[in-house]
């Protein structure tokens, strides 16, 4: 009579239920331990990813919205086609076109009188509250001097208005060329409420703080303004404001009434500023510490029943996993000659794992043995042949042969000790070779400095096609670091049809291709220059889509043909330049 099997799912799933799936107290502590720093570790990751976020809305907004319009307006104004009207025009064209900047200023080093221009919607704020609208915007002739000595453009600099409840930004950039005969200063106020709407409105706002302090620790962007220096986290975080430090911070600390805070600072780039990021380490924790009171009530009650099942079904379940675990790590050592013996004739899943065990091991010594000596195609040759003798000779099988040679290794192998040159070849190698997997093709061989891939299957010209383009675009990114190597490839392309199989003897063999299609190829390889790809005629005419790629017909006399044969330089299509191209459409405007 056959004994029915019980399988691990149900000896666990019965060990379970015996313990009422309650932890004993040992795996409780750790497991809240665990918790904490997970949750800990979130919290931080958190808090950190706020601050780094508004940061780069602070350093978006004054790059993109405020600081690359004003290079614009400058740009323009120092355009000396243009007359005294027309860039008094461009100002007030330029104030209505940026959403932020209150007013705009041109400042005559030495004169008294700026040129200034205002938004009506904050001169209308500024009169409603008593205030004179220019002597608030205008810059301070005592700043433009400072600035026009520095000839460069200054950080900007924040200033609070009480009577309307705003705060103001001053950029300044001085024009390169003379206005009117004499240096002047392009002066921007920007008005940062939106910049403060954007701080307040995150999120995280309504389960945690956030605080923008100046270098002297003073709140910016809220009309409180409190003096928060004397904070662990501010101190630290002005620390590094104050140094040409600017890395991101998280750091715990206590509050001055005792309450343990996480707390995370980032500092945008231009501004003089410390974005704090704050939250309550007991609200980080609160599920901690309901899942230990929890725990530390079940565990008592459970912990007597976990015992005695542990030592129950440990002494079933322990002694084949144990024998699995070693033999793992002989074959981690590697001892590939290892086999697990306990636990092969169970009747469970601990059974079926020893079992594949063993069978993995045995696929893993002969897989070790061969990938790293032959190609992918001789290994699915050895697959298929399923332990059978295989038999000389091959199929004909369309294929696009790639091959890729490297320029001026001759001439390097000649002035570098030859233990350099191997590696720095394998380097090389290990680069290309990992393209052509990407692009899913079969290194066939290494021949001195030139490798042999093959594609065959859906797109293969295109894949080969890609392959070649990337292996030219590494070169180029690896030769930026080593330019004294001066090594570059040439990359050669054929399609058509090959025979692929078993060549040689029955003592030796080598599974490659072989066919003129192949000899094309490694002619267009040899023809090819430093940096150039061609192809065949074939491989050009499989290419479904060349949109993306910029290719030029050429006639070459290929080595071993009467007749000159045409191939196609293939490149790269370089896209246009975005900024130039935003650059353009502003000047268009």
């Amino acid at each position: 009579m056959t004994m029915p099997r019980l399988t691990l799912r149900w000896k666990l799933l019965l060990f379970a239920i015996a313990i009422a799936v309650l932890p004993i107290l040992v795996a409780a502590q750790t497991m809240i331990r665990i918790g904490e720093d997970e949750l800990k570790s979130s919290a931080n990751e958190q808090l950190l990813g706020v601050a780094t976020e508004l940061t780069r809305e602070i350093n978006d907004m004054f790059e993109r919205s405020w600081l690359g319009p004003l290079l614009l307006i400058r740009n323009a104004i120092d355009d000396e086609r243009l007359g005294v009207e027309e860039k008094v025009a461009l100002l007030t064209l330029g104030l209505s076109a940026i959403e932020d900047i209150a007013a705009l200023q041109i400042t005559l080093v030495g004169a008294d009188l700026p040129l200034l221009v205002t938004k009506d919607d904050i001169s209308g704020r500024l009169q409603d509250a008593g205030l004179e609208p220019v002597e608030v915007l205008r810059v301070a002739p005592a700043r433009i001097q400072e600035i026009a000595r520095s000839r460069d453009i200054a950080a900007p600099e924040v200033a609070f208005i009480p009577e309307i409840d705003d705060w103001l930004a001053t950029i300044v950039l001085p024009l390169r060329a003379p206005l009117a005969g004499q240096d002047a200063i392009l002066s921007a106020r920007v008005d940062l409420g939106r910049l403060a709407q954007i701080i307040a409105g995150n999120p995280f706002a309504r389960t945690g703080s956030i605080t923008v302090v100046d270098d002297r620790g003073r709140q910016v962007l809220d009309r409180r303004r409190a003096d928060l220096a004397h904070h662990a986290i501010v101190a630290e975080a002005l620390e590094l404001l104050s140094s040409t430090s600017r890395s991101l911070g998280v750091e715990p600390y206590q509050r001055p009434n005792g309450e343990v805070m996480l707390g995370a600072y980032a500092f945008p780039r231009p501004f003089r500023w410390a974005v704090l990021v704050e939250r309550p380490e007991k609200d980080a924790y609160l599920a901690v510490a309901k899942m230990t009171r929890s725990l530390l009530w079940w565990g008592m009650v459970g912990f007597a029943v976990a015992v005695l099942g542990a030592v129950v079904l440990s002494i079933a379940i322990s002694r084949p996993i144990l024998e699995i675990d070693r033999v793992a790590v002989e074959v981690g050592r590697g001892n590939l000659a290892v086999r697990v013996v306990r636990g092969v004739r169970l009747n469970d899943e601990i059974g079926d794992l020893a079992r594949r065990m063993n069978e993995m091991i045995v696929g893993l010594a002969e897989r070790l043995k061969l990938e790293r000596f032959v190609s992918g195609g001789t290994m699915a040759a050895v697959r298929l042949s399923q332990n059978e003798t295989m038999e000389l000779g091959g199929t004909r099988q369309r294929a696009t042969m790639l091959f890729c040679d490297i320029r001026g290794y001759t001439s390097f192998a000649e002035q570098h000790e030859p233990a350099m040159v191997v590696e720095v070849l394998n380097f090389y190698f290990q680069h290309l070779a990992g393209l052509v997997r990407q692009h899913q093709g079969d290194i066939d061989k290494f021949v001195g400095d030139q490798i042999l891939a093959v594609f065959t299957g859906d797109r293969a010209e295109r894949r080969a096609v890609d392959c070649g383009l990337a292996m030219q675009a590494k070169m180029a990114e690896l030769a930026i670091d080593r330019p004294n190597w001066n090594l570059a490839v040439g990359v050669g392309i054929n399609s058509g049809e090959v025979i692929m199989g078993a060549m040689g003897s029955s003592e030796r063999m080598d599974y490659t291709v072989l066919g003129d299609a192949v000899n094309v190829a490694a002619r267009l390889c040899g023809t090819a220059g430093r940096g150039q790809t061609l192809i065949s005629v074939a491989t050009y005419q499989a290419l479904e889509d060349v949109a993306d790629l910029v290719v030029t017909p050429t006639t070459l006399r290929l080595k071993g043909k009467r007749k000159a044969a045409l191939a196609y330089d293939v490149r790269k299509q370089v896209p246009p330049a975005p900024l130039a191209a935003r650059m353009g459409a502003a000047v268009t405007l």
